[in-house]
């Protein structure tokens, strides 16, 4: 500041300071700004830092940045501190609203744009949904090739991308010991759901896609694990995980042992897919799900029941077909409870959600 004979202050809401005339000085004489600079309190701040002053508003925008008036008729943008406004218009297909604190015109559902161009939307999985710049919701989507009406999918984003959840369990309110026409077309609601084997063939199928793995312990603790390819084959060959990559570990160890179920075919309690001559393993752990085949877990026989993988056949034998079970009874016995077992770690999950996007 300078010091000398009272004279206009000028501030960033009032650049000329007709307003605020003599207000600050003090008699006659007074601390005032030096050219180029207003007063921000009782400091000076450079006019370059005020960005731009809307009268109308009675609102500053900042430099570089725009705003929207209350109607969406008018967008303003301050740039160098040089105010300009322009004619703003929402499409036919919008709404002006307020979304994350900024008023924009926003397209309706089952449109794209910037809300001054809204044209017909219609993403193939979350990932389109995630680029149109929308956040977590449920979303009608249209795979590559599906040959009915788009179907509706839960899209949670995260900083990397939208994902499509195709698996959720959070309480025991739906079972998952289902039929096979209920693991091909899905059930469930929004915190128990399978999207449907069908559903996820067409998605794996348009594209190269990864895995993500989000799991809760029943001791509150949160981890995930994300597998680096993921794909599963027609009902012709019984949805069989065709392709599963290598399993990256940020959090824990989530899905530790789910390379096992590369390669096998998908079983439930009335199709048992599993070759496995001794029982139907989606019957033994009451879960649809990629059950292994391998002679050495069928006919194992383990006295011990300690483990939460195995479940007791023929006696006082334990046996096990999975080291992950997601679809088992919620919080149900050994072998049939909902688990993620890497040393008997995981035994108990309290939630558990599996979820897709493409790769690249």
């Amino acid at each position: 500041m300078i010091y000398g004979p009272c004279s206009c202050q000028a501030t960033c809401a009032d650049p000329n300071g007709k307003s605020g005339c003599n207000s600050d000085c003090l008699g006659s004489e007074g601390c005032t700004c030096p050219a180029g600079f207003v007063i921000q309190g009782s400091d000076c701040i450079s006019a370059s830092e005020c960005g731009c002053f809307v009268a109308e508003a009675n609102l500053v925008i900042p430099s570089g940045e725009t705003s929207v008036n209350e109607d969406c008729t008018q967008k303003c943008s301050c740039n160098n501190n040089r105010l300009i406004c322009e004619d703003y218009i929402c499409s036919t297909n919008a709404v002006c609203d307020v979304r994350n604190e900024i008023r924009k015109c926003y397209c309706n559902d089952g449109y794209a744009g910037d809300g001054e161009d809204c044209r017909s939307f219609s993403p193939r999985d979350c990932q389109d949904v995630y680029e149109a710049g929308r956040g977590d919701c449920v979303y009608a989507i249209m795979p590559t090739g599906w040959p009915e009406s788009p179907f509706n999918v839960h899209c949670k984003m995260h900083s990397d991308g939208g994902w499509t959840v195709f698996q959720r369990r959070t309480d025991d309110d739906i079972s998952f010991y289902q039929n096979w026409t209920a693991y091909k077309d899905g059930f469930g609601n929004s915190r128990n759901l399978w999207l449907g084997n069908e559903k996820l063939y067409y998605l794996t199928n348009q594209a190269d896609y990864k895995l993500r793995l989000d799991i809760t312990t029943s001791d509150g603790a949160s981890i995930y694990s994300e597998f680096t390819e993921f794909q599963i084959e027609s009902e012709d060959t019984n949805y069989k995980m065709n392709k599963l990559g290598s399993r990256t570990s940020p959090s824990g160890s989530a899905g530790y042992y789910l390379p096992r179920n590369r390669g096998k075919q998908f079983s439930t309690y009335d199709r048992d897919n599993d070759a496995c001559d001794h029982y139907n393993c989606a019957e033994m752990h009451r879960s649809g799900w990629w059950h292994i085949n391998r002679s050495y877990y069928c006919v194992s026989c383990y006295s011990s029941s300690s483990y939460c993988d195995r479940f007791q056949y023929n006696g006082n034998c334990h046996s096990v077909c999975t080291g992950e079970n997601f679809n088992g009874d919620y919080n149900g016995g050994n072998g049939q409870n909902i688990y993620s077992d890497y040393y008997n770690k995981y035994c108990n999950v309290k939630s558990v959600e599996m979820k897709i996007r493409p790769s690249s």
